[in-house]
């Protein structure tokens, strides 16, 4: 059937579909964020190409031949390639230039070409070296949960003791006995707070409930947990499944949280939710959702990319002799990609 369509559409055709495949096959950069961008002065503007490697924290510049690259920015390591694209992004942006083309490439590398008022800039490579890190650009914190029988609280605390990085204990709150050997190791400790469920008969007395019809009688029961920690600054959910699929009950809850400026985090088995990340975000709440898996070295591994990629993270372990073992090198390995090991609160 071609053969009746005329010869000036089908090239018509062809030329559309050849535009197409090729914008599909573009691998520029997305505008990840919506953020306004500030306004530049003219000194700003003038002096583009020089506020773009401060903005990147460029190390050393390489001038080469032949193409495809005329220059080569040389940047720490501790942010990945896709943060310093989006930098670089706003930053042209912010001095009235304009981005050409920006797509990354293997091995921790990324080609930039951009224009402004004083002309076409050369195409630049921005290339991660690892014998450099960023202070500061990320950060991940190592927490570990006591379960109700816990070997090493009770018999072998010099573990702990040793370890040579900052870690946060997550301890129930009807263990009191497990609170106070924290406390004499000087740890720094999250309440784990019982929530309405129907997993774990024992804590039933001591939960937030459903039961509990208005703010006051929630603010109340959470207060009773938090004086036994100090007043802490946030915790986690022990159980609570009921609870955070609850949503007049979390509606009430999040209020609370909200007026008494606590981060919360969620580490619940379930799978339906009342209280999301993507809520929280919309109500200004700082909340997490994790999970308490089987601590192994990918675990570890996928949360320092995390914090590489996303500037902070959280490794979330079972307190034992085999997660203390896990984490003997975790310091060096954060600290060759520039990540701070942190206290939880500064991650939420």
């Amino acid at each position: 059937m071609l053969y009746r369509i005329p010869l000036k559409i089908l090239i018509i055709a062809a030329i559309i579909l050849l535009g197409v495949l090729i914008l599909l096959n573009a691998r520029t950069i997305p505008v990840i964020s919506q953020e306004p961008v500030p306004e530049a002065d003219e000194c700003d503007v003038l002096f583009l190409n020089e506020n773009l490697k401060k903005a990147l924290n460029v190390h050393k510049e390489i001038k080469r031949n032949p193409l495809p690259a005329e220059e080569i920015w040389l940047v720490p390591n501790g942010l990945s390639i896709p943060n310093y694209m989006l930098r670089a992004q706003r930053e042209i942006e912010r001095c009235k230039g304009k981005v050409l083309e920006m797509r990354e490439i293997k091995n921790g590398r990324a080609l930039l070409k951009y224009e402004s008022e004083q002309g076409v800039y050369p195409l630049t490579e921005i290339r991660v070296i690892d014998s450099l890190y960023l202070p500061n650009s990320s950060k991940l914190a190592v927490v570990f949960a006591v379960r109700e029988q816990n070997k090493v609280l009770k018999n072998n605390t010099e573990m702990l003791d040793n370890l040579n990085f900052t870690y946060n204990l997550l301890i129930p709150s009807s263990r009191p006995e497990f609170l106070e050997i924290g406390k004499k190791l000087n740890a720094n400790i999250i309440p784990w707070i019982p929530m309405e469920n129907s997993f774990y008969a024992p804590e039933k007395k001591n939960q937030i409930s459903l039961g509990l019809t208005n703010e006051k009688e929630i603010s109340e029961r959470l207060d009773e947990h938090l004086k036994k920690f100090n007043n802490a600054s946030g915790f986690a959910a022990f159980y609570g499944e009921e609870f955070l699929t609850h949503q007049a009950s979390v509606e009430k809850f999040t209020n609370v949280l909200l007026a008494k400026k606590l981060w919360f985090w969620d580490l619940t088995k379930r799978r339906t939710v009342s209280l999301s990340e993507r809520e929280c975000a919309k109500k200004e709440l700082r909340c997490k959702k994790s999970t308490l898996d089987e601590e192994s070295d990918i675990l570890i591994t996928k949360a320092l990319r995390t914090a590489q990629r996303e500037g902070k993270a959280i490794l979330l372990f079972e307190l034992t002799e085999k997660s203390i073992a896990l984490l003997a090198n975790l310091k060096s390995m954060a600290e060759k990609q520039g990540t701070d090991l942190v206290h939880a609160e500064e991650v939420f």
